[in-house]
This record gives structure tokens, C-alpha cells and sequence, in this order.
């Protein structure tokens, strides 16, 4: 979902997405999976509707990927305040990226360089 908005609003340049969707996807930082309103809507209206799940994601790895998601589109709706709009939309189409392969693959950044920072230590 979150791809989807970012790519869309970069097509009809509505710079304004990027912020709300750091908010959104900051609350489900925040408050984990739960107080995520994407996964919320998912759980509530999409899930039942699917065949039961086979596999999950574990809650942590949602919610690192949720952190570097927020972290990502901060640092962009800063870069649009101080007027690097272009700057400000390769942020955020690299968020979109992020997202677009962990919902594919589940290949989740968030989790590899928390591994990755944990074997440096």
C-alpha cells in the first residue's frame, strides 16, 4: 500500500502524501503492527476474505521495517520543507522500493541490517 501511494503521488506530484504516510506508517513504528492503520484495514476487510494464511510475518520484523519506512519519509518530508523537492521524491521512491520488495519477496531491509549491526558488535 504504502508503494503504491508513494508512486502515485510522485506520477501526479502530490508532495503532500509523503508526510501523511510517515505519520501513518510512524504509528505502526511506534505502537507495532497494531497500530498500524494499513495492517489494521488489511486484518479487518482483506484477510477475511483470502484463504487462511500458511506462513506470517513475526511482529518485530514488521515493525523494524515500519521504523526504516518512517525514518525514510522524515527525512524526505524534511527535504520538501526546506526545498529540495527533488531530493525529497528520490527518498521517498527509495522507500517505495523498499516496500515493493519486502511485499514481494519478503526480503526486508529493516532486518537485514539489524543483523547486520548485530554481527559487528
Amino acid at each position: 500500500m504504502v508503494a503504491v501511494a508513494l508512486l502515485g503521488a510522485f506520477v501526479f506530484r502530490q508532495v503532500w502524501v509523503i508526510p501523511i504516510l510517515g505519520v501513518l506508517v510512524g504509528a505502526g513504528a511506534a505502537f507495532g503492527p497494531p497500530g498500524n492503520p494499513f495492517h489494521r484495514a488489511f486484518t479487518a476487510y482483506v484477510a477475511p476474505r483470502l484463504p487462511a494464511a500458511t506462513a506470517f510475518e513475526d511482529a518485530a520484523t514488521v515493525r523494524a521495517q515500519d521504523v526504516v519506512a518512517a525514518a525514510l519519509l522524515a527525512a524526505a518530508t524534511v527535504t520538501v520543507l526546506i526545498g529540495l523537492g527533488l531530493v525529497a521524491w528520490v527518498i521517498a521512491l527509495v522507500e517505495a522500493g523498499i516496500a515493493v520488495t519486502a511485499a514481494t519477496t519478503g526480503i526486508h531491509l529493516a532486518v537485514m541490517l539489524g543483523d547486520r549491526l548485530r554481527r559487528r558488535r
